[in-house]
């Protein structure tokens, strides 16, 4: 069924358009320092933003809209490549044709946003091809919100609303939910928090403990216990974000996350998958799947790469009217867009231990190993991840030397971010456009960058 307005003139220039901004956008394709009349324009652009924004940036970057892959133009004319994707959000890389076609086919409809009042086809047919995703859980509603920390709070309420008056929560230690009033006191980390109220209650337990992996099931289940027998079981849901993104790409086994599911289920207590940022980046489309918990999930998170964000629950926890609105679904060229990416990694030959982005984790990892045994011995301590996301120390991990390191990177080219604490890791999240010989020249960069910066 056509959407938008449609006829032969319009679909003649659409081609056009798609052909030729996809043409432009092709140019940007390799490092570049910035044009020499336009190096001070960062500088003078984020200096004005700051007195705007109220505090400054990490980086002077600003982009040109321009891009393409993993390139991304700034405004100075410099161009980067780009690891870190909006934490999370750019998999594909920039200008992918999805993207492109996302917001031309938008341009053709009479509005830009969409909500849950007055429905359009868009959030229709992506909640189908989501749930159709899912189909070997129990999950069987999908609800969409603005953001992660949103679609985190739904979660929430429908917990509470469900076990009510049972609202004490548990969450994991190192665990990030978001930045909402109620995900601040999820997380863990009190720094996201300070000089705020308490607004949720939330119990943190331990981890899966990669130096201890033998006892790593027993340490958790017996704070799971202690909390019962302190508390009694008090408990609307089991918060579980199985890559721990903000801790630096932590993650457990099956074997644990089966333990724990099972515990949760014994005591009546809903598992909660916070997928915001691991949604499509693991060797499944979902981490759960990839830990074969699908029977034992009842409420999943997403967002970032989906362009969108929203909620998948069970019939059980279908909630009571009136609990969960709001006025959008999203726009209808991320709708578009997050419909099409769906489909692309689905039909595609992403997933799977034979699949491209276990390809991209083999390789990187591998390249990891070269540099910490070969020229940078002693000098990156730790690399790790799964999928698109990893990351690595360098140094001795503290937060001083790793910022330096960061922003020495970013002179050289390369887009990371930071994760954890003491110690802090470099974070990549590997966008599907990367090529072979880019992973060459990201890992020449990494070693004349830790080269420079570690002595």
């Amino acid at each position: 069924m056509a959407i938008g307005v449609q006829s032969t003139d319009i679909n003649e220039h659409f081609n056009k358009l798609f052909t030729a901004i996809l043409l432009e956008q092709q140019k940007f394709d390799k490092i570049k320092p910035a044009d020499e009349d336009k190096k001070e324009l960062i500088t003078q652009k984020l200096k004005e933003y700051e007195t705007l924004k109220g505090r400054g940036f990490f980086y002077p970057f600003m982009a040109s809209g321009r891009g393409h892959g993993p390139f991304v133009e700034l405004i100075d004319g410099s161009v980067k490549l780009d690891l870190i994707n909006g934490i999370g959000v750019n998999l594909l890389g920039h200008s992918h044709p999805i993207y492109i076609k996302a917001n031309l086919e938008a341009a053709t409809s009479d509005t830009m946003m969409c909500g849950n009042l007055l429905s359009y086809q868009e959030p229709y047919e992506l909640s189908k091809v989501l749930l159709d995703s899912v189909k070997k859980s129990r999950l069987k509603h999908f609800w969409f919100s603005c953001s992660g920390s949103f679609s985190n709070d739904t979660a929430l309420k429908i917990l509470w609303q469900k076990k009510a008056p049972n609202y004490r929560l548990i969450a994991f230690q190192k665990s990030f939910a978001g930045r909402s009033v109620a995900m601040q006191d999820v997380t863990y980390n009190p720094a996201y928090r300070e000089g705020m109220p308490k607004s949720v209650q939330v119990d943190h337990v331990p981890h899966y403990n990669a130096k201890n992996p033998e006892n790593a099931i027993k340490e958790t289940i017996d704070a799971l216990d202690k909390l019962i027998e302190t508390n009694g079981n008090v408990y609307c849901g089991l918060s579980i974000e199985l890559i721990q993104g903000e801790a630096g790409f932590i993650f457990g086994t099956k074997e644990y996350y089966k333990a724990i599911c099972e515990w949760s289920k014994k005591h009546g207590i809903y598992i909660w998958i916070d997928e915001v940022q691991s949604f499509t980046r693991t060797t499944e489309m979902f981490a759960y799947q990839m830990f074969e918990l699908d029977e034992y999930v009842d409420i999943v998170t997403i967002g970032k790469v989906l362009q969108a964000a929203g909620t998948f629950y069970t019939e059980e926890l279908n909630p009571k009217a009136g609990l969960i609105a709001g006025t959008f679904n999203g726009s209808i060229a991320s709708l578009n867009a997050g419909k099409a990416t769906v489909r692309y990694l689905t039909e595609g030959n992403f997933y799977g231990e034979k699949g491209r982005i276990k390809d991209l984790e083999n390789k990187f990892k591998a390249k990891f190993k070269m540099l910490a045994e070969g020229s940078c011995k002693g000098k990156i301590p730790y690399y790790g991840g799964i999928g698109t996301m990893l990351s690595f120390e360098v140094g001795d991990g503290a937060l001083e030397i790793t910022n330096k390191f960061m922003k020495k990177l970013f002179e050289n080219g390369i887009i990371s971010f930071s994760a954890g604490k003491e110690p802090t890791r470099v974070r990549f999240l590997l966008p599907l456009a990367l090529l072979d010989e880019h992973i060459d020249h990201i890992f020449s960069i990494v070693e004349k960058t830790i080269l420079e910066t570690i002595n």
